[in-house]
């Protein structure tokens, strides 16, 4: 009985001692729930009658480039804040408010609103970078409207203005989707956050801890004393790769070229193009250029309406990174490619003899070389080098489309080359019969992988995944990743993160094939369609091996491509231009090359120096469209030096004008255009019209196909014109096909409309 008993009593001790647990633990949750989640609202709530908070913002983390040059800082400004309850209250001085701020009513309420009941209590910045007016009149209303301070805050600033814009990004107010996200890390309604490029990627990292500032007021919110302030701690330090010296330099090379374009050639509709310049030895990018660009100065104190509205309106949409969120059809600058597959599948070698006619009927169409009388023999090095169509046609008959594909995404093509960048790039597409017989037509036609082949129809890509392709070539293999941050550091120097060069796969190929390939793009550029462009330029001390490629796009101008790499032997520099509606690659994107060149290997000063603000042009594209502008409003600043621009004679001194060699309208026989024809690419041997451009003008190296003589068609963003035997007759009894939707539409459509909205 005794130890029944005991043992009952035990069992009742135990119960007792795990309720008192219980109980604690219940305690203790409470109490960590009410001191760490809600401990800053009600701390809040018990200031209330005597106090309010105002917060002190900490200043964003600096960006700088490889060598140290500040690209984007910060400025003190001040900021409005309000005690929102005090004007909820007082609809006069809500009205005070709104007239006085520039902000609606309504816009202010439904802010007001959103707020915890404690934080309505409290100071709530409502409108920063507030000019010397506006500071006056509060603070001569202060007696009026006591729930009212200005405070000095610290603002982000981008001295370079428009410089490099789609990289670094830009700031604004925190919207209630991101503040959902991210409220577990303090942030506010009415915080700035990073909204694209490096300020929204790296958020976290740039964004400090913000200081506290506790004000004791009287009965009526005037402020009595400061009870106690907790400092802020500045934001970390970005450290790029990139180099801000080729950054100016890419920028002006190209916004030049474009005015010069459209006020020296037929192509006026030249106002938007990218450049992109990588190291192939480790992926670092040096310059990023995509243009029109716009100025994130303007977000910093709230872009007014009428300014946003143009931007975003603009057709020529300048918040768009064409470098990672483009797809464009990359035409010629994709014939390595092929090569690549045609070497390594066996179908041909160095020995090899092609016959270029000008001219092949590829199964009821007829496809055409840029040279109208045929390249004649030549073989595989010296067909890549002259980029003949004819050549490429019996490569891909040979390998077929499915071995293009598989040699293309090797390179590359059709994934993210994994650069950490807001927003995410595109993947592009590869297209091959597969892709075509689940999203369009079963069907895939001869003529089709021709197109595929010379980098037209059922494909898209971006510049960035170009740029890693050549840096693929250039270095033998390697697959690196393109980045952008070195390093990241606290305000006091201390490395808290550092990245380094980052091989995601190795390619190998037989080293016939990367010889051969590498030997067609350095003639290329001595003896082929790029030579124009780089007359004069010392190749025997600087081999540069590239690509010129020209885009055919329906209802637009051909869209201009280069892409090279230099030293040939030993890469350093692989750099990518693109100009859309630029006319040839030789004419349209190889000078601007060549310039960069000229400046990283000493040839060139540099126009602008990297320890000074580029001058602002006066109107750029994302300001005004290529109708509006005319050649009174150019100003003396976008001519293009004659450097840039070479020519056929001897270069002229800097200081005249470029030389405009005389040449007899009949000695120019490549820019007679036939009426039944479609233009064609120039000549490489003869010479540029007088009218049009003093320089060379290189090949533009279009893949024309015919249906019936005299009716030729432009491959377009689609192929065209190759249907089976039994499909529908044109006009003239020969197969057509009704072009189907560009693919270049489907690619560029996968951007969410609010990756390129400034205000998120």
């Amino acid at each position: 009985m005794k130890e029944q008993a005991l043992r009952r009593l035990e069992l009742r001790f135990r119960f007792f001692f795990i309720l008192i647990i219980l109980v604690f633990i219940v305690l203790l949750a409470r109490l960590w729930y009410l001191q760490i989640v809600q401990g800053e609202e009600y701390y809040a709530a018990s200031l209330g009658n005597f106090g309010r908070q105002i917060r002190i913002a900490a200043p964003r983390g600096n960006i700088y480039d490889r060598n140290g040059n500040l690209l984007v800082s910060n400025r003190f400004s001040h900021v409005v804040s309000v005690v929102p309850n005090d004007f909820l209250k007082n609809p006069e001085a809500l009205r005070f408010l709104s007239d006085l701020l520039e902000i609606p009513e309504t816009e202010l309420v439904a802010r007001f609103e959103k707020l915890k009941s404690s934080q309505r209590e409290q100071y709530v910045p409502v409108k920063h970078d507030v000019s010397p007016e506006v500071i006056g009149r509060i603070l001569e209303a202060r007696l009026d409207f006591p729930g009212v301070t200005v405070e000095q805050y610290p603002v982000r600033s981008y001295p370079l203005g428009e410089v490099a814009a789609h990289l670094f990004g830009h700031i604004g107010e925190i919207n209630q989707e991101e503040l959902a996200q991210m409220r577990g890390l303090g942030y506010r309604l009415g915080d700035l956050v990073g909204k694209m490029g490096l300020e929204k990627t790296y958020e976290t990292y740039l964004r400090g801890t913000d200081g506290l500032r506790i004000l004791q007021v009287d009965s009526v919110g005037q402020h009595l004393q400061v009870l106690d302030e907790i400092g802020f701690a500045p934001g970390q330090n970005l450290h790029l790769t990139l180099d801000l010296e080729l950054q100016l330099e890419a920028e002006k090379a190209l916004s030049e070229h474009l005015v010069w374009l459209r006020e020296n050639t037929e192509y006026t509709a030249a106002s938007a193009g990218v450049v992109v310049v990588m190291d192939p030895r480790s992926g670092a990018i040096l310059a990023m250029v995509s243009y029109p660009r716009f100025d994130p100065n303007i977000f910093v104190g709230g872009a007014s309406q009428e300014v946003l509205g143009g931007l975003l309106n603009d057709p020529l949409r300048p918040f768009t990174n064409r470098v990672t969120r483009e797809g464009y059809m990359p035409g010629s600058t994709f014939k390595p490619v092929t090569v690549i597959a045609a070497l390594e599948e066996g179908v041909t070698g160095p020995n090899q003899s092609f016959v270029c006619k000008g001219m092949d009927r590829i199964h009821g169409a007829l496809f055409r070389c840029w040279k109208q009388e045929g390249h004649g023999v030549l073989n595989l090095v010296e067909g890549l080098a002259h980029s003949c169509n004819m050549v490429l046609a019996e490569l891909a008959r040979e390998v077929g489309p499915e071995g293009i594909a598989k040699y293309a995404r090797l390179l590359g093509f059709g994934a993210p080359t994994g650069l950490e960048l807001h927003p995410l790039e595109l993947s592009g597409l590869i297209g091959d019969p597969d892709y075509k017989r689940k999203t369009r037509d079963p069907r895939w036609y001869p003529i089709e992988t021709v197109h595929l082949s010379v980098g037209q129809g059922f494909i898209q890509v971006t510049p960035i995944q170009l740029v890693q392709a050549f840096a693929v070539i250039a270095n033998g293999g390697k697959h690196y990743q393109p980045w952008v941050v070195q390093r990241i550091e606290t305000a006091d120097g201390r490395v808290i993160k550092e990245f380094s060069p980052q091989i995601t796969r190795e390619i190998q190929l037989k080293p016939t094939t990367w010889e051969l390939v590498r030997e067609g793009l350095e003639k290329t550029v001595s003896t082929g369609t790029a030579r124009g462009a780089f007359w004069g330029f010392p190749l025997d001390r600087i081999p540069v091996a590239g690509k010129t490629g020209t885009a055919q796009i329906y209802g637009k101008e051909d869209y201009a491509f280069f892409a090279s790499y230099a030293p040939a032997d030993n890469p350093e520099l692989v750099i990518l231009v693109a100009v859309e509606e630029g006319g040839s690659g030789s004419l349209g994107a190889a000078p601007v090359a060549r310039r960069l060149y000229e400046v990283y290997f000493g040839l060139r000063k540099p126009a602008a120096s990297s320890r000074q603000q580029p001058a602002k042009e006066a109107k750029t594209p994302a300001e005004k469209t290529p109708a509006e502008k005319t050649p009174a409003e150019k100003t003396p600043a976008e001519k293009t030096p004659v450097e840039k621009t070479p020519v056929e004679k001897a270069p002229a001194p800097a200081e005249k004008k470029p030389v405009v060699k005389e040449t007899p309208a009949e000695t120019a026989p490549a820019e007679k255009v036939q009426v039944e024809r479609v233009p064609v690419e120039k000549n490489p041997e003869e010479k540029a019209p007088v009218e049009k451009a003093p320089v060379e003008e290189a090949p533009q190296e279009q893949t024309l196909v015919e249906e019936a003589p005299g009716q030729e068609t432009p491959v377009g963003e689609a192929p065209l014109n190759e249907v089976p035997e039994e499909g529908p007759l044109g006009e003239e009894g020969v197969p057509v096909e009704e072009p189907p939707d560009a693919p270049v539409q489907e690619v560029t459509g996968e951007e969410a409309p609010v990756d390129e909205n400034p205000v998120g």
